[in-house]
This record gives C-alpha cells, structure tokens and sequence, in this order.
C-alpha cells in the first residue's frame, strides 16, 4: 500500500488537472493500460485514481471500454448553474452575517488580479478562472457552514468554472471581475441581504454566458 499510494496520488491529481482543465474534455476514454503506460505506472494505482475520480462525478462508465470524462447535457448544465445561484447565495449571506470571519484582504488581491487580467488581451482565462474559484472558495469557507460547503462540492464541478470564462465576451469578463468587488463590499458592510442577492445574480449572469452563441449549450447542442 505505502508503495502504490504515491503513484495513486499522482496520477489522480494529474488526470484531475487535466479535466479541470478540458485538456481531456467530455467524452474522452480513459484506458487504464494507456494511462499506466503513460504515466510508467501498474494499473493497480491507475484503477485507484480512477475510483477517486468516480467517486468525485468527474468520469462516469462508457460501457464495454470503460470509463471517459463526464458528458453534460443541457439539463445537467442548466440544474448544475441553478442549485450553485441559490448555494453561493446563501454561503454569501453567511458570510456577511459573520463579516469578522471574512478575510476581506484575500478577497480583494484576488478581485484586483482578476480585474487587471480581464483588461489584457488575449485574455488568460485559465488563470482568471484559478482566481475564481480560489475567491468562491473563501466566500464559502467564511460561511462557517459544513454541510453548505459539502453540498457546492457536490453541485459544483470544477471543469464547468474553468470553462465559463470562455464563453464572456472581453466586456463581459471586466464586468464579471468587477462584480467581485461589489460582493466584497456587501461582506465588508455585513449586509447580508445586499451579499446574497448580488452573488446570485453573478453566477445566473454565468448561466446566461453558458447559454449564449459561445457557451456550452450550443456546444452541447452541436455535439448532441
């Protein structure tokens, strides 16, 4: 075991970087001899990875060949952006009920670096969406709630953050980063109805994108 742990460890989180990052999108097969191959593994911690990565909803059966990336509907994307609005809403409010437990500082370099990225072409949407998730991170943490968190885990799949940013035209993405800022000065007032209300309406505004000419609807359309 202590010898197939490490190399378990490694190719998890390396497959997981890659889906996260739609370096192995949605539909592709994953064969645990090429993966081992691939990595100068056994199969024995591949297949340990690959359970991990069942269980964390980011590969599901593919009949006969196994298993590949999980695919998403236009059902699966719209449920997914929905239940996350109503969740980061709710962690938002929390948060700002205990604004004392918010670390504001954090919060803002990451709304600063996102907002001065947004205004650089070509857009790093990689590092925008790193930055992202990091900032709803911390939100959520503050909320001091368990179950809340474990529940945005749950609903929220990681790759569908990393991709988002790629479906905003350049003035969605400076307009997007610059509703950070007004989440932070929600939390900073502790105004909890302000907090709540303006997060949901960032991440339906990320809904809308993932909807439109660019986003992952008509993705899934052209793919369907």
């Amino acid at each position: 075991m202590s010898e197939t742990y490490p190399s378990a460890e490694r190719v998890y989180r390396e497959l997981r970087r890659r889906i996260m990052t739609w370096q192995l999108p949605p539909g592709t097969a994953l064969r645990e001899v090429q993966i081992a191959a691939d990595f100068g593994v056994s199969r024995t911690p591949v297949s340990q990875a690959i359970q991990r990565l069942r269980a964390d909803g980011l590969i599901e059966p593919r009949g006969r060949r196994g298993v590949e990336v999980r695919r998403w509907s236009q059902r699966d994307l719209e449920d997914t952006y929905r239940m996350r609005a109503n969740l980061e809403a709710w962690a938002a409010r929390l948060a700002a009920e205990r604004s004392d437990e918010v670390d504001l500082a954090r919060l803002r370099t990451l709304a600063d670096e996102m907002s001065e990225l947004a205004r650089v072409q070509p857009l790093d949407h990689e590092r925008i969406a790193e930055l992202n998730i990091e900032f709803h991170e911390l939100v959520r943490s503050a909320a001091g709630s368990h179950r809340l968190v474990e529940a945005l885990t749950t609903v929220v799949h990681i790759p569908l953050l990393h991709r988002v940013f790629t479906a905003f035209t350049p003035r969605q993405v400076i307009a997007t980063c610059q509703e950070h800022h007004t989440i932070i000065d929600a939390l900073q007032a502790g105004d909890a109805d302000w907090a709540e209300s303006i997060t949901r309406a960032h991440i339906l505004a990320a809904l809308n994108a993932l909807k439109g000419p660019r986003g992952l609807f008509a993705e899934v359309e052209r793919a369907g």
